[in-house]
Formats: C-alpha cells, structure tokens, sequence
C-alpha cells in the first residue's frame, strides 16, 4: 500500500504537496515503485494520508509533468515507462560510491589539489590571515549597503553585464587610497576588481604561463600562489628568501635553461618571514626582470599595518618599464568575507586582462563595489586602518612577550614590522620536532597557525621549521591562553 511508504511532517515549511512529491519521486527513484505500477485514484490516497484532494492531484499533475507518471483514461495513473532509465547501472542504488571514485579529474585540477590548504574557523586561536571581523565597523557597512543598493537601482547600466572589470567609482577611490598610501603609480583604467586575491593569482598565472613555462616564486611562500602556479604545469624556480640577500642572487643564475615569464615576489611584508626587501634588492628585482622581459606579480597582502617607522611604498612604484602587476585585496584591512580583491596592471596589459576576466567572471557584487567605494572616500578604511594598526601593535608585542616568557625554550619568535602574523621558530629544545605535527596537535587544543616546513615547496631548501602564528584576530586573553596551551603542548612533544 503506498500510503504505508509515505510520512507527511505538517510542520515542515516545505508544505504537504510538495512533501508528497518528493516522497513518490524518490519511490520510483530507488525503484520501489516500477515502471508501470498503478497508483491508488486520488481520491483514495488523500483519505489514506488524511489530506486534502488538491494536495494528491498537485503531487500527480508535478510528476506528471517530469514524466515520473503517466495518465492513461480509465486505467488511472501509473509509473511511467522513461523512469525504467533510473535502474540501470548509473542510476542504481548503491553506485554512488563508485561512480564517485572513477571520476576523471584533469590534470591542472590534480596539480592544484596536491597543494594542501587547511579550513580556518574562525573560533581558534593564532588564526593566521585572519584580521579582526569583531571590530569591523558594521553598522557604517550596512549603512554604506543600504544606500548602495538605492543608486544601484537608479542605474539601469549597473544591473546588466556592464563594468566586468569593475565599478568605475571603485578604481578611482582605489587609486586615490594606494597612491598616497602604498606609492603606486597609475591610472584608474589600470585596476581590475576580483573576488579575491586567490582568483587575482591564478588569472595572472594563466594569463602568462603556458605548461612548462618557468616561474620564480619565494620560498618558503605564500601557498596559493603555489597552487596558482602548479594549476597551470608551470616549473617553478625557488627564490631562496632564508639567504642573505636573495633577490640580488638572481644576478648569478644565467645559467637556468630558460629565462622565467613571471616572478612572485611579496616585497613590503614577505609572507611568512615578515621580512622588508630592502631598496637595492628591489632595484635588482626590477632590472633583472627588465631584461628578461618578465612581469613580477607584487603581492602587497597586508602592508596596510605598519608598527614602526615610515611603510615602505611599493615596487610598483619604482617601476618605469611597466613590469609589475600590483595585487591588493580588502581582506586584511576589513574582512575576508567582503570578497574583494584588485589588480594594478601595466597599460599594455590593461586589454588582455579585461578581456580574460570577462570571460573567467570572477567579479563581486557590483553594490559591494558601490558600497566599499564609499568607505574609502568619505575616510572609513583611513580611520579603520589607523585605529586596528595601534590595536594589532599591541597584540603583536604581547604574544611576542608571551613566547619568549613561556615557551622561549622552544620557539624563537620574530618581531615583524607590521602586518597581523609572525613566525616562531624553533629552537633549543624543539630541534627535532616536526612542526607538522605540532600544528596537528595545536588544532586539538583550538589552535590554528600553519607549520612553516609546509610553505617550503621545491624540495631543493632545507626548511626553518617552526609555526606561523596570527595575532590579529584574537585578543591578548585569548593569545594568553594560546600559549599557555602551546606550552603545554611542546613539554608534551619536546620536554
């Protein structure tokens, strides 16, 4: 009796006809009802499951009209004969699984899934990358929103496909704020709006790199560029960041089999040392890719937050010949969820961009645009900037404290310049240790961080093991217990 393979909720906010249809469907699906069963008169089945007529007829009319059921006069309603299709080999139960494990993959997604990337919940402790979202200004955003969406719908021009390389409003107010802030120099028509520096990477990746194609990339580095540039089956040349000046190297390595089309290179605040490429290392970087006739990709992540002294502007700025292409992103300085990230490209690659990114639509929503276009000109990321810079000095010199106080034995904390993370190496009594699976341990204890041996990527440098630890978006309560947590952990693991 098919009243007795069918329970109704009517407290569900799905409603009891749509109830009923999904339940009949899923009947013929798994093959419980055959193909040409008859189902009971309509009438019968709503006194069966105490439902009204309508509810019944709904059910039939929808799965009439997906051709599960067919009506045939006098005959009634039956299973139709098409749904036969759902119990054969790729319908059936229980192949699932297996259909699932034979997938063929590419193998650009091969390559960009054999670059591990954790999750981050936002709970833990030490997360890194992670700015504080507590303190954003939300009530001024919704408001920004808000009014963002009224102009929107005063614009017919903004709701169709128009402005794939970003709002116009947007670019300028972009400009205005790294020109002052970061020492770019360029024009409006020159930056491209993105979802996020991720999809800035791996556009610029394949934009420039073919299968083979050499790029040169900081070790130990930023992860996603690793994946960005594996994706793509480019052959990746490591730029030693641990030598004593290893931009200036790049003068002694004529002897690669072939000159590099794109260098990675995050000079203002390398990732993960905190390290500042001094003038003349820059002034190398930018001849040697001169003559190369290479772009260098500039990744200037979180150099908003400067702790001492002057920041230092960009290479971009420094650049005459048109050979860098600035990455920025809104992720550090507000908050990831924004999902916005930007790139300043040379004038000659100001059509190719534009014309590629139409086609890969990695685009925000054109009133967040609207909205963060806004919060830059009437000063909010100005404001916000200068009030976190003094809140994330301060947390970075209390976790500093906290680490060489508790756990100095073990770890040797850098004192980065600026940004919202520092990498604690090891030393002492953690020589030996595997910072691996320190990091493993760490997340038991709700802990984040990234162990530094695992952004070691080419396996021709010896790694500087130690972990990465974040600072921004926890308070000192909350990096006090992170270490004591950690302490308790390296007695544990290196007493």
């Amino acid at each position: 009796m098919l009243a007795t393979q069918i329970e109704l909720d009517r407290s569900d906010a799905d409603g009891l006809a749509r109830q009923l249809f999904l339940r009949i469907r899923q009947l013929i699906e798994q093959g419980r009802l055959k193909p040409g069963m008859r189902l009971p008169a309509s009438r019968q089945l709503a006194a069966d499951l105490s439902v009204g007529r309508n509810t019944v007829l709904f059910a039939y009319e929808q799965l009439g009209l997906e051709g599960y059921l067919e009506a045939d006069g006098r005959r009634g309603t039956r299973v139709s004969e098409a749904s036969r299709g759902f119990h054969g080999t790729h319908f059936g139960e229980g192949n699932e699984g297996a259909a699932l494990s034979s997938v063929r993959l590419s193998q650009s997604a091969d390559r960009m899934m054999s670059v591990p990337r954790r999750d981050k919940p936002g709970s833990l402790t030490f997360l890194t990358g992670m700015p504080d979202v507590k303190d954003f200004p939300h009530d001024v955003w919704a408001r920004l929103l808000r009014r963002a969406a009224r102009q929107v719908a005063l614009h017919e021009e903004m709701l169709g496909y128009a402005n794939y390389s970003g709002l116009p409003a947007l670019k300028e107010a972009i400009i205005e704020h790294v020109s002052v802030a970061r020492g770019v120099v360029a024009d409006a028509d020159q930056v491209m709006i993105l979802s996020s520096a991720q999809a800035a990477q791996d556009l610029v990746a394949r934009l420039l790199l073919d299968e083979g194609d050499v790029a040169m990339h900081e070790e130990p580095g930023y992860a996603g560029m690793t994946a960005a540039l594996s994706a793509v089956g480019a052959r990746c040349l490591p730029i030693r960041i641990d030598e004593a000046v290893p931009y200036q190297a790049l003068e002694g390595r004529e002897g690669m089999a072939s000159s590099p089309r794109l260098i990675y290179s995050s000079p203002s605040h390398q990732f993960p040392t905190g390290r500042t490429m001094a003038l003349e290392e820059r002034l190398s970087l930018l001849r040697y890719a001169q003559r190369k006739e290479c772009f260098i990709l500039e990744d200037d992540y979180d150099s908003e937050f400067h702790f001492s002294g002057a920041p230092i502007f960009s290479l971009q700025g420094l650049d005459r010949r048109g050979v860098v292409i600035y990455m920025g992103t809104f992720s550090k300085a507000l908050n990831p969820g924004l999902r916005v990230a930007y790139l300043i490209v040379p004038k000659r690659l100001v059509d190719p961009v534009q014309r590629c990114l139409r086609n890969v639509g990695a685009v925000p929503s054109v009133i967040v645009q609207w909205a963060l276009s806004d919060f830059l000109r009437e000063g909010y990321l100005r404001s916000h900037i200068a009030r976190m810079t003094r809140v994330y000095k301060g947390r970075r010199d209390r976790l500093v404290a906290l680490l060489q106080e508790r756990v100095g034995a073990w770890l040797q904390p850098a004192l980065p310049d600026g940004g919202i993370q520092l990498p604690a190496y090891f030393h002492g009594k953690a020589m030996g240790l595997d910072d691996r699976a320190l990091l493993d341990a760490m997340l038991t204890r709700g802990m984040e961080g990234a162990a530094l041996s695992s952004l070691y990527w080419s396996g021709e440098t010896t790694p500087k093991p130690g972990v990465l630890l974040g600072f921004a978006a926890s308070d000192e309560g909350a990096l006090a217990k992170g270490v004591d947590q950690l302490e308790q952990l390296l007695c544990q693991m290196a007493p």
